[in-house]
């Protein structure tokens, strides 16, 4: 994000002093071993030189720290301090800024105010502070609660947000914040973490929202260990396709005459990456053995911009004249991948229901767990009992 202006102040008072002393921003680059473009972009205030860096520049003009900053009107310490995300209030709302690509993006997150997203980001911070403290293997769990969390106070803070976006804009890029995080956390690469922890979470956010309203018709929705997938999966009935316990999300449970008893699995999925080889084998054979297999969506995608959308991957609805669907779309409409598909991105087009669909796309939020999602796992279950 383009720095503070009294920032871009100084590093424009070094350009001055670079021609003063008549030395090229390439010649920097060539002593620096830097690639074409980089001092003047520092100098625009576009990224902002570490200290060293900015030294070193120092240092090759023949020019002192002072003879950038002694000119300069720093006044008041500033309230806003650049970081991987920025809200800063704009009337009723916040315009959150963050990187994206090569653009400044911002969006609006309407009916909110600082407070309200500071509240947010300290529940992360305040979860992944326990990285510092916990014990040895405790990482992944303390940072998937940790986002669990902090989108579900998101949610509860926002219910008139869009709860894709704020996986997508908000719980995300302040995950891969730096400064959210223990300083042990310094080198890591947080953008292949939160691809990790990310997927691990939302898990956590399914289960943790729709779990006691289901708990009502005596359903259980779970994660399961690794030993419990296997037993699940074992027993199953009908299924002729190898089945492996780690690609399976969530269980979905019943309680039979002789125990507990497995009806089906979720499949948890913040965008449709790798569905293809990983969930789709795997929900047909389940399907095609009278189980349910629903996936669950946050149908997250968008293109780097100014002011970007989250539009998803699901595109447009039969319209009875031209049939422009996605691959995707008629994956679940035409060929019942999926016994269903529930978005939360308020952007997808749900299934219209004159559409003779063999398995519907569903939209739906957070605002109450006793929805289309946990209606259907309801009506799920009940059939299942009376085949």
């Amino acid at each position: 994000m383009t720095s503070a202006p009294y920032l871009k102040a100084i590093l424009a008072k070094f350009k001055e002093e670079r021609e003063r002393r008549e030395v090229s921003a390439a010649q920097i680059e060539e002593k620096l071993i830097l690639g074409p473009g980089w001092i003047e972009r520092f100098e625009r205030g576009d990224t902002v030189p570490t200290l060293d860096m900015l030294f070193a520049m120092l240092h090759i003009i023949g020019a002192k720290l002072d003879d950038i900053i002694k000119d300069v009107d720093v006044g008041e310490v500033p309230s806003e301090i650049a970081r991987h995300l920025l809200a800063v209030p704009d009337g009723k709302d916040l315009k959150v800024h963050f990187g994206y690509g090569d653009f400044d993006a911002t969006y609006r997150l309407q009916n909110s105010t600082t407070h309200q997203f500071e509240e947010v980001i300290k529940a992360l911070r305040d979860g992944l502070s326990r990285l510092a403290t916990g014990g040895a293997g405790d990482d992944t769990a303390l940072k998937t609660d940790a986002v669990a969390k902090a989108f579900l106070l998101a949610a509860k803070k926002w219910p008139h947000a869009n709860p894709s976006d704020l996986w997508w804009f908000i719980i995300g890029r302040a995950y891969c914040d730096r400064f959210n995080h223990p300083a042990t956390s310094a080198r890591r690469d947080l953008e292949q973490s939160w691809k990790r922890t990310g997927g691990w979470a939302l898990e956590q956010v399914l289960v943790r929202h729709y779990a006691p309203e289901l708990a009502k018709h005596g359903i259980q929705i779970v994660i399961g260990t690794s030993d419990e997938k296997k037993r699940y999966l074992q027993g199953l009935r009908g299924v002729n396709v190898r089945m492996e316990a780690d690609k399976v999300d969530v269980l979905l449970l019943g309680p039979g005459k002789k125990g507990t008893q497995f009806f089906g699995v979720v499949h948890v999925k913040a965008s449709f990456a790798e569905r293809r080889t990983d969930d789709v084998p795997m929900s047909q054979a389940l399907v095609k053995a009278g189980y349910i297999s629903p996936l669950w969506t946050m149908d997250s995608k968008s293109t780097p911009a100014e002011e970007p959308i989250n539009r998803g991957e699901l595109g447009d609805v039969l319209n009875g004249v031209t049939d422009s669907r996605s691959a995707k779309r008629k994956d679940i409409e035409d060929d019942a991948c999926f016994s269903a598909c529930f978005s939360y991105n308020r952007l997808t087009k749900p299934t219209p229901p004159s559409q003779k669909a063999k398995a519907h796309i569903v939209v739906c939020d957070f605002s109450n767990p006793d929805d289309e999602f946990s209606k259907f796992i309801v009506a799920g279950w009940q059939s299942f009992v009376h085949k």
